[in-house]
């Protein structure tokens, strides 16, 4: 069995600021928040299995797009969220909704696509989502272990595939949708593991995940291990300079010391604006190209592990 790991959007909340014109926002090319697919083919090359990471606006399009899921290839087995952010969950409707009317209207037999995510995301899934979780069948992670946790995998049912959870801090994805003024650790990055590769998707987190770095307990040692090493590491990149206090997202400042640390062969910057810098700092209105140019000029002259790159829509990997 063959493993293929598409992008299918890479952008952050706010892809494009209305009424700004900046070099970003003037961009024509058509942007899709943060998502990958996991597509799977059998000997024939057919197209077997689909494991979804994440859903906001413009991913749909990206699946229309798939020529692994067009042309009656078309299949929706497993949806894994990070967390419940709009950005990551704002296609729900859309695309759970649309599969369920395509089969109808075709007379196929139609089976719920299966929905992993952790049980605080699943408590503000019920309020934003409640809709679309009928046309789901959920599995909730009955926890609330803290960042640097390994999770049990999400129960696939492929053999040679395994896709296991880590917890990460995101402290606005973190709210607890029960106690608005308390916090529940809601967000998973994921490592997808073949018996050949291994990819890292570690979005979204933010800038306090310094057990990535350093560390301390057996616990968090035993989650970095997993994460080390991967051929592919998708990681979060919202920011040019760290700042002086928590941020929501990493900066690339963070991203070189977390490759420093985990030691990718290949190194993907996801989540991507041109705005949370500010005006005339950073990495202001840049495009993906721009991101990507700075990137490996830095990554080169510090002697960074591996190499790093922006992917493009529609880029595809093998596992």
């Amino acid at each position: 069995m063959k493993h293929l790991l598409f992008v299918n959007g890479l952008e952050a909340p706010l892809s494009r600021l209305f009424g700004c014109e900046c070099g970003r926002c003037l961009d024509p090319a058509r942007k899709a928040h943060t998502s990958v697919s996991l597509i799977s083919l059998n000997e024939a090359g057919e197209t077997v299995h689909h494991v979804l990471f994440d859903v906001g606006l413009g991913v749909a399009d990206s699946l229309f797009a798939n020529p692994y899921l067009a042309n009656g290839r078309a299949r929706l087995d497993w949806l894994c969220l990070t967390h419940w952010h709009p950005d990551h969950t704002a296609g729900m409707n859309h695309l759970l909704v649309s599969w369920y009317a395509a089969n109808r209207y075709a007379g196929r037999e139609w089976v719920r696509p299966s929905l992993w995510c952790r049980s605080g995301t699943a408590v503000w899934l019920e309020r934003m989502h409640n809709f679309e979780l009928d046309l789901t069948k959920m599995f909730v992670s009955g926890e609330d272990e803290p960042p640097g946790t390994v999770l049990p995998p999400v129960p696939l049912t492929l053999d040679g595939l395994t896709v296991t959870p880590v917890t990460v801090s995101h402290f606005n994805g973190d709210k607890d949708g029960q106690n608005p003024a308390g916090k529940r650790h809601s967000c998973a990055a994921f490592v997808v593991q073949t018996a050949v590769s291994k990819a890292v998707l570690l979005w979204d987190l933010d800038s306090s995940n310094e057990w990535l770095v350093n560390p301390q307990t057996a616990r968090e040692k035993t989650a970095v291990a997993l994460l080390s090493h991967a051929d592919y590491l998708f990681i979060d990149t919202a920011f040019w300079q760290a700042k002086d206090r928590l941020t929501s997202h990493p900066a690339f400042t963070n991203v070189q010391r977390y490759a420093a640390s985990l030691h990718p062969r290949q190194t993907f910057l996801m989540h991507l604006s041109g705005h949370p810098d500010g005006p005339g700092n950073g990495a202001w209105g840049w495009t993906n190209g721009r991101w990507q140019t700075e990137a490996q000029t830095v990554w080169r002259a510090k002697n960074l592990p591996g190499s790093v790159r922006v992917p493009a829509i529609g880029d595809c990997v093998s596992l």
